[in-house]
């Protein structure tokens, strides 16, 4: 009875702290707008003249605004609580030590294979079950395979009890194949997928299993830090890890409260085997984003996804504008051809689910719309405004309000992401992430009209 009552008191304070940014968006849209306009009488000394407004000039400004506050506030705010409450119920360590097989794919990976078969010979000691390595060379051009091979003999007089060996393809036959071939030669009751661009954590393996069994999982991943490899200097890169902390730190966080993580990155899963073969064996992958199209179709035959923080795992990420580009086509147009086409029955049943996929079609595809009319919108905005300089005061006042909203935001997300203040520096350059933002949202712009004309993307540029 009592723990029934306690459950129920939980349940009601939950839900209370999912409406609570709601409210706090509700207060800001109501009262800020009153705030701002004393500010421009009392501290700017300007008298607003009476004017009538064009009723389609006052219907946009509002629109944008109800848009982007209950956005940036109750939605953002939203997420970090079921991210916070995904944490919290999160079970302890089991004493499960299954049999690990790490399938690393690799494509011209020389630079990358070495670490990435080291840190993961640093896991297996860390672990107590058994752990082999299988590096899959997908018919590299360059000396993937020697250098694979070079590692990991290397490593096996450093680790002794861990395996390892690589299998070659004699022609490039995509990332799926490599996978399939990887899984089909393991030994292990868990199989970990590893990007090649990729290395974990010490850490990881242990924190991943020891989840995957306490919580009963069939597949999960953890956080990925987007790297250059070296001091991390780079400005794209340093986006794209404000971009991480937000996208996996809270998002993808706050999806595994319902076991419904719609992605499990290449970069770091962790899968059970025979599930994972299952799939691999009776499915071929038609996407160019493989690892969405599994992850989908493991929830489709009733497959619980977790995702736990403190595994983390460093991978490559672009460094130029072209290669960043050309990553965002693959990804989105892997999600329209995954979600219109490979899995589209998913859009239609009654779960959590399909409640998330409209989600991001909501707030991310047709959001990019939103931001697009918005940006062609604003000089039409000043130019009809009933008082220009009234308008440009306005727009000074609720800049800085945006951006401490921004920072608000981005520091949760580094505290979800990181669990420590390490990179509590990215928050400097949080007024330079609508850059990003902007480059998405052309991205899906131009993913979707290609999509519609019949393009499903390729892995590498032609």
């Amino acid at each position: 009875m009592f723990q029934k009552l306690r459950e129920l008191r939980n349940s009601r304070v939950a839900y209370l702290l999912f409406c609570l940014p709601f409210i706090l968006a509700y207060v800001s849209w109501r009262f800020f707008p009153v705030f701002v306009q004393w500010l421009v009488t009392c501290a700017f000394n300007y008298h607003v003249l009476p004017q009538r407004a064009s009723w389609l000039w006052y219907m946009t400004i509002r629109f944008f605004y109800t848009w982007y506050t209950f956005l940036a506030i109750g939605v953002a705010g939203m997420w970090a609580v079921a991210a916070a409450v995904a944490r919290a119920q999160r079970k302890g360590k089991c004493n499960y030590r299954p049999m690990v097989s790490f399938v690393v794919p690799a494509y011209n990976e020389e630079r990358n294979v070495s670490r990435c078969v080291t840190s993961l010979f640093k896991c297996a000691e860390k672990y107590d079950g058994l752990c082999e390595i299988i590096v899959v060379d997908d018919g590299s051009k360059d000396y993937t395979y020697e250098v694979a091979w070079a590692a990991i003999e290397l490593n096996r007089r450093r680790h002794p009890r861990v395996r390892g060996k690589v299998v070659r393809h004699s022609a490039n036959l995509g990332k799926t194949e490599a996978v399939r071939t990887g899984v089909n030669k393991a030994l292990g009751g868990v199989v970990a997928v590893v990007d090649a661009d990729s290395w974990w954590a010490p850490e990881t393996l242990l924190k991943l299993v020891d989840y995957m069994a306490a919580n009963g999982k069939k597949a999960v991943t953890g956080y990925v830090h987007p790297s250059d490899g070296d001091d991390e200097q780079n400005p794209y890169v340093i986006l794209q890890q404000l971009e991480y902390s937000q996208g996996l730190g809270i998002a993808r966080c706050a999806q595994s409260l319902g076991n419904n993580v719609l992605v499990v990155s290449g970069a770091m899963g962790l899968y059970d085997a025979e599930a994972l073969r299952g799939i691999i064996n009776e499915k071929t992958a038609r996407s160019v984003t493989e690892d969405l199209e599994i992850t989908l179709e493991m929830h489709k035959r009733g497959a619980d996804v977790g995702y736990v923080s403190t595994a983390q795992s460093l991978t490559v990420a672009p460094t130029t504008f072209n290669v960043l580009w050309n990553q965002r086509l693959r990804w989105f147009t892997g999600w329209l051809h995954n979600t219109l086409s490979i899995h589209k029955d998913l859009l239609l049943k009654r779960a959590w689910l399909t409640m998330l996929l409209w989600y991001c079609y909501i707030f991310e595809y047709c959001g990019a719309i939103v931001d697009l009319v918005a940006l062609g919108a604003f000089p039409f905005l000043f130019w009809f405004a009933p008082d220009r300089i009234v308008f440009v005061l306005n727009l000074l006042i609720f800049m800085p309000y945006g951006l401490l909203i921004g920072v608000i935001n981005q520091a949760v997300a580094l505290k979800h992401a990181y669990n420590k203040c390490n990179y509590g520096w990215l928050l400097f350059y949080t007024p330079f992430y609508p850059i990003l933002r902007l480059l998405n949202i052309f991205a899906r712009s131009t993913s979707s009209i290609k999509y519609f004309l019949g393009d499903r993307g390729n892995w590498h540029k032609p």
